[in-house]
């Protein structure tokens, strides 16, 4: 059993910081304009608009694809956007819902206008991409009034050309593209024979159908036959996998050849006719308005302003390749997957593997960071410091590096260790930070200047060492290193707890430097610890990537709870990060004699201060559940990548991410 749903369960809003990742759907409106999704609003770009734009959807899970129909005779548009959980949302051209629906087999993951009425959506299916489904939705004046529907195994792709509709479909290695007409009736077919994973690029003109595949190669089609070409000379053109591609001209297409180098190439002779520098990260889309090239990747949007038209006309192939004049915008905050997150009082604070820290005031309207500062290495955690009115952010990094950073002045280096600093964490006057070899630093804090921040190492201890076992390939290194993966200071600071790669939890004295009590509750590494008080009880809560959250009291080292993973969360995951939400009104308790091993489950069971344990996941789901019950209060996928940060304070969760967004979650019911 997973814990019953909360009839009444918890209502979430929340509000985004940073770029989002860019699946496959964007709105180019012009080349100064696009529509993105953004968690489960639409977000609107300009670069000759100070302020962007942002209009709310009725979305409640993540945003997965939007897109804009072909206008009609009147010129009109629509637009769409779909989500994790299968809403379809029908807008007008100004993002005002229209209709919505839900959509069979969640979670939706294809969206494309088929004609100016008609509406294609693919689902996947929960369970390997099975099984899928293609729907042809109709839509009139009185909203979705009919529809088609196909079903197929292992959907991989769709796209829609003059009224057409391609299917892409792998069933290993038979690699399947299926031209339908607009009642999917089925038109022409091609199959290939494929060494590696399906497409993950395509292209289709009136002239050519064009695939990408992992194996770096070009294929092309006859777009009317869907007969393939001689693709011999379109072999390994890309030094990376082609994840997009796009028609420049007729027998020309655009794709990025490596890290910021982007080709065009000619699909009769192989060439390369011209060429230039664009972002550095995987593209997931492109599409171009006037002289600008929009690219969507996973680090956030760019706009690519070429100084003439030459990309779009035809070169000679024999011809030297001509390097484009480009200018380079960015749509983004965290420029790669975010890494490290802390709150104090109204500050969001955040950091990125590309070194960045960013801190928003939530108080205010605008989501641009207040302070921002860069450092030469990647940000692994954070945690920070207030002493009177200045904030003081100590960075954690993946070289071993420990700064701080009082916002106003730059950061500075208070120690460098040999291997990363995976979490940091202080009370009173001390500061442990834990290492990935299972070591943890202890300091004291000084400060005779409020201003400044003085550290003095005290000590440092072997807490967790390897474990001598056959290393599992899906975590960690179980038998190599035992990483400190998150550590906690007791409730009277005179002790520690760390969890590991080693499957522990430890609590250990400061003191002494002895390990007091060893906690064997999980069956592989333990990603997140948080220690409270509540009803008398010292309880320790711990989750694993065995998805089990674990809750101890621990003066008498009763395990109270375990709450497994609730089965509504699709998909293969790990619980990554964890926090709690207390009351803010704490009720008298009995003293610490009163407990013992025999009254401790009843003590518990009766609590009646309302305790929230709340999850993060690898696969983006934010998980809230009542600590006693076990009741699941909330849980949805708020993000596209791992969740990789997660904070509670005064009835809000923060959360950041691999897809480079920051969220903060108001609670505003069912608390």
């Amino acid at each position: 059993m997973s814990g019953d749903v909360d009839q009444h369960k918890t209502s979430l809003t929340s509000r985004v910081f940073g770029s989002h990742t860019i699946t496959l759907g964007a709105v180019v409106q012009s080349s100064e304009r696009i529509c993105v999704p953004r968690s489960r609003d639409i977000k609107i770009w300009s670069t000759t608009e100070t302020e962007d734009t942002t209009f709310p959807t009725p979305h409640r899970s993540i945003i997965t694809y939007i897109c804009q129909s072909p206008p009609d005779k009147q010129g009109t548009v629509l637009c769409a956007s779909c989500d994790w959980n299968g809403l379809v949302v029908v807008y007008d051209s100004r993002w005002n819902p229209k209709y919505s629906f839900p959509t069979p087999n969640p979670p939706a993951a294809g969206l494309k206008f088929l004609t100016s009425d008609r509406l294609v959506v693919l689902s996947r299916g929960r369970e390997n991409f099975n099984p899928g489904c293609v729907v042809v939705y109709q839509i009139g004046e009185e909203g979705v009034v009919g529809q088609s529907r196909e079903l197929y195994d292992k959907v991989w792709q769709i796209e829609c050309f003059q009224g057409e509709v391609y299917v892409w479909k792998w069933v290993e290695p038979v690699f399947t593209l299926t031209k339908y007409n607009e009642k999917l009736e089925v038109v022409k077919e091609f199959e290939l024979m494929v060494e590696k994973s399906a497409t993950i690029g395509h292209a289709v003109s009136d002239r050519h159908i064009v695939l990408s595949f992992q194996s770096r190669d070009l294929v092309v089609l006859d777009s009317k036959t869907m007969v393939q070409r001689d693709s011999s000379k379109l072999r390994a053109v890309s030094k990376s996998p082609i994840w997009a591609v796009l028609f420049v001209s007729e027998d020309e297409v655009l794709l990025q050849a490596s890290r910021e180098n982007f080709i065009v190439v000619n699909l009769l002779t192989g060439n390369i006719v011209k060429s230039f520098q664009g972002p550095s990260s995987f593209v997931c889309f492109m599409e171009i308005a006037d002289h600008s090239l929009w690219i969507g990747t996973v680090d956030g949007v760019f706009r690519v302003h070429f100084a003439s038209d030459e990309i779009f006309q035809e070169r000679p192939p024999t011809s030297e390749r001509l390097e484009l004049q480009t200018e380079l915008t960015s749509f983004l905050f965290h420029e790669i997957a975010c890494c490290g997150l802390c709150v104090d009082n109204n500050l969001v604070i955040s950091g990125d593997l590309g070194g960045n820290v960013l801190i928003w005031d939530t108080c205010t309207s605008g989501d641009s960071p207040t302070f921002r500062t860069k450092i030469e290495d990647s940000v692994r955690c954070l945690h920070s410091v207030r002493r009177g009115d200045v904030v003081v952010v100590f960075i954690g990094t993946l070289s071993g590096c420990l700064l701080q950073w009082k916002l106003g002045s730059e950061p500075s280096v208070v120690t460098h260790k040999e291997d990363t600093i995976s979490c940091i964490r202080t009370a009173g006057e001390r500061l442990c930070f834990g290492l990935v070899t299972g070591h943890v630093e202890v300091f004291e804090m000084s400060s005779d200047d409020v201003n400044e921040l003085t550290l003095t190492r005290l000590f440092s201890m072997k807490v967790h060492h390897p474990v001598e076992s056959e290393t599992d390939l899906r975590f960690g290194s179980l038998n190599i290193k035992a990483e400190v993966w998150s550590l906690e200071f007791s409730p009277c600071s005179n002790k520690i707890a760390t969890c590991s790669e080693d499957q522990t939890v430890k609590i250990t004295s400061l003191e002494t430097q002895q390990t007091k009590s060893t906690f064997k509750d999980h069956t592989l590494a333990v990603t997140c610890l948080s220690w409270i008080i509540s009803s008398g009880l010292s309880l320790l809560i711990s989750c694993s990537d065995d998805n089990t959250v674990v809750i101890r009291e621990t003066v008498t080292s009763v395990k109270l709870k375990t709450l497994p993973l609730p089965s509504e969360v699709i998909g293969f995951c790990t619980l990554t990060y964890l926090g709690v939400l207390t009351p803010n009104i704490v009720p008298s308790v009995p003293s610490s004699s009163e407990i013992t091993e025999a009254n401790v489950r009843e003590i518990f069971e009766q609590c009646i201060n309302k305790i929230t344990v709340v999850c993060g996941s690898e696969n983006g789901y934010l998980i809230l559940r009542d600590m006693v019950s076990g009741s699941v209060l909330y849980n949805e996928r708020v993000h596209q990548g791992s969740i990789e940060g997660l904070a509670c304070q005064a009835g809000r969760v923060v959360t950041c991410s691999s897809d480079c967004c920051v969220q903060v979650h108001s609670i505003v019911e069912g608390m």
